[in-house]
């Protein structure tokens, strides 16, 4: 089949389905947008006097005593939100109690919020703001009242979180290498459209985990946990002033693991959760009030997980004793030595009952974090970074970090290029990663360089072999640019890739210093030679080529060395979407006589230049599978494509009886098998 044939069915399928199963090699910027949860800040109305019997119902549901010096505030007509909480220009000397109403106008019961002066950040720190309670997630009220102290009320503000559309814009944070992966899954910050943080800032180790809980409701499904995580996030960041959501990680009552405060679930990130105890530990909140419930055990061996593999990372044991010097929290003064274990509860470092009854399942976290984290590093592969991977004159050079967490020994690293490779140890200097994580040592660095290497745009790979027989970690493969030092081999680029059904589109242009007018170009898909043509004169290509099975392809264009220097080069290559699309065709003929009958007809699939299995059934049974393979001019004239379509079968001896027979074409890539039609007959 000529190229100009082959093109005809690509013209006529993306004229019959559109231009949007046309695919541009180069991807566009994105621009999407996503409901974002904002909190907006406000004075708390004018506050009346609360009657002895309103305070006696308020004492009912309370933790502790309440005076009888008690007003309320209310706004009952507040817009939609979906949280809400209070801020002060100091610790509320009593309790704060609100309660809400529905979209119906029903007002619910009155809920103690936990006044959260232990949870925040260090004194010294920048994001240190006003003082305020844990954020009540109501999913969605119209109206609000709230229970004060009659001094507290002076200078209180209310924080109502809502849903607003906002352009989504992901978070990047500069680390000295990719995120370390765990072996479990954790809901990164994208899975819960969080904000990008104000500011991150960086311990230098984890030597101690917090256990938290938010003080929330537990009625929540699991649909609703992002939508409790960014009312969080926005109450922290627009109500309190704090740089990001205040917990490291969050894990929900189904046993969900979140990405909490940005920079890096691998990283010593600096959280806001427990004021004097920021630094060097790891915030781990549970979602829901456990003031009297009780945690699932899903949660509580999430919790356990998540802290096991971190603390893992930083060489440090859940079951030790630490050595803590407080920054300053309402139950330790600053600079004063505390003595904790490496697994506490937020009341152990605060004025605070936070976590609730899960206090009392930390020995039971301590010791199965302890597992996790001698579990992790007995058989931990290699961990690290590939910091660039990078072409030259007949070269290629990677640079990266790589360390084995189960063994002192340095991992090897192997590059491999065009047929050649190399190997070293990652033992160079690289202060970055030993600031990031301290307990992988100073010497981590790598950097490897072949010679010699064919010109063009050749596959380079890298991958860290384990030290003691483990699972390498494979850094993945990428293109490189290798320069040609005599200027000898030919060159080009691709100007336009386009995927199309069952085929793609690629053009662009071609020289070579040594060697004119036309030359022979090759196509690689996914390395693979699938289509060579000659170009034109000045050197210019344009191939169309059929037959491709569906799926996001990579085209290389290789070209032909045409004069007495230089070799050839793989010039160009691009990303191309090939579209999937059903087998065609039909059932033309069909013969009965007696108890014989025969049938035939046309089948091809446009991701496929072969032939393709066509499946007869007899009254609803296979019975037969035939190859097309028959000359059929009169369908690659209509379609460009098809040429040997063409399929028969021969059914003998039918029983006597109605009979039913059809034929149904082989899906070869993308789609699903296409029925080419049936026949009704009766045998007597």
């Amino acid at each position: 089949m000529s190229s100009r044939s082959r093109g005809r069915i690509l013209r006529r399928l993306s004229v019959v389905f559109g231009f949007g199963l046309l695919f541009a090699a180069v991807p566009l910027p994105g621009l999407t947008f996503a409901t974002q949860s904002v909190g907006a800040t406000a004075e708390v109305p004018a506050a009346v006097a609360m009657t002895p019997q309103q305070v006696a119902e308020l004492q009912a549901v309370a933790d502790e005593p309440i005076g009888v010096d008690r007003v309320v505030a209310a706004d009952v007509d507040a817009g939609t939100f979906t949280a809400i909480g209070f801020t002060f220009d100091a610790q509320p000397s009593a309790p704060v109690f609100a309660r809400v109403r529905d979209a119906n106008g029903v007002m619910g019961k009155w809920q103690e919020l936990e006044r959260e002066d232990a949870e925040g950040p260090d004194p010294s720190s920048s994001e240190a703001g006003r003082s305020g309670t844990a954020p009540m997630w109501v999913g969605a009220a119209t109206g609000y009242e709230v229970s004060l102290s009659a001094s507290d009320a002076r200078g209180a503000q209310v924080v109502t979180v809502h849903d607003e559309l906002h352009r989504s814009i992901a978070a990047s944070t500069d680390v000295a290498g990719a995120a370390i992966a765990a072996p479990f899954t954790i809901g990164l910050r994208s899975a819960w459209n969080a904000r990008p943080p104000k500011d991150t800032s960086y311990a230098t180790t984890v030597k101690m985990a917090v256990v938290h809980h938010s003080d929330s409701g537990n009625n929540y499904s699991p649909s609703q946990v992002p939508g409790i995580l960014q009312s969080i996030q926005a109450f922290h960041m627009d109500g309190r002033g704090w740089s990001d959501i205040a917990y490291n990680f969050v894990v929900d009552k189904f046993g969900g693991i979140w990405e909490g405060r940005g920079g890096g679930i691998d990283r010593p990130v600096i959280g806001a959760h427990a004021q004097g105890f920021n630094t060097n530990t790891v915030g781990v909140m549970v979602i829901g009030d456990y003031t009297q419930a009780t945690p699932t055990a899903g949660s509580l061996e999430s919790v356990a997980r998540v802290i096991g593999w971190k603390m893992s990372l930083h060489g440090s044991n859940p079951s030790d004793t630490v050595a803590f010097t407080s920054g300053g929290s309402p139950k330790f003064a600053a600079g004063q030595v505390v003595y904790l274990s490496g697994v506490v509860g937020h009341q152990d470092t605060g004025l605070t009952s936070c976590p609730g009854s899960i206090e009392s399942s930390l020995g039971w976290i301590r010791s199965r974090a302890q597992e996790w984290t001698s579990w992790l590093r007995a058989t931990a592969s290699p961990v690290g970074s590939l910091d660039s991977l990078v072409g030259g004159s007949a070269s290629v050079t990677a640079r990266g970090w790589a360390t084995d967490p189960s063994t002192s020994v340095p991992p090897n690293v192997q590059l491999s290029v065009a047929g050649r490779s190399v190997t070293v140890q990652a033992n160079r200097s690289r202060p970055d990663v030993q600031a990031a994580y301290p307990a992988y040592g100073a010497n981590t660095g790598f950097e490897a360089t072949i010679g010699g290497v064919p010109p063009g745009k050749q596959l380079a790979c890298v991958v860290a072999n384990d030290a003691d027989g483990g699972t390498p970690l494979s850094f993945g493969c990428a293109r490189v640019n290798v320069t040609d030092p005599t200027g000898l081999s030919p060159t080009g680029s691709i100007h336009q890739a386009v995927g199309m059904i069952g085929g793609f589109r690629i053009t662009g242009w071609t020289s070579d210093a040594d060697g004119g007018g036309s030359r022979v170009v090759t196509v690689l898909v996914d390395g693979v030679a699938t289509q060579s043509a000659t170009t034109d004169p000045l050197g210019g290509f344009n191939i169309t080529r059929a037959g491709v099975l569906a799926g996001r392809r990579e085209l290389c264009v290789q070209v032909a060395n045409s004069g007495p220097g230089g070799q050839d080069a793989i010039v160009d290559c691009a990303m191309v979407d090939v579209a999937g699309f059903p087998p065609q065709g039909n059932i033309d003929d069909f013969i009965h006589d007696g108890r014989y009958i025969a049938l035939s007809g046309w089948a091809f699939d446009p991701e496929s230049l072969g032939s393709i299995n066509v499946e007869i059934y007899l009254d609803g049974r296979r019975v037969s599978t035939v190859a097309t393979g028959r000359f059929r001019p009169d369908i690659a004239l209509a379609f460009g494509m098809g040429e040997r379509s063409g399929w028969g079968a021969e059914l003998w001896a039918l029983p006597n009886g109605s009979h039913k027979v059809c034929a149904v074409a082989d899906n070869v890539g993308g789609g699903a098998d296409q029925s080419l039609g049936c026949r009704s007959f009766v045998v007597k």
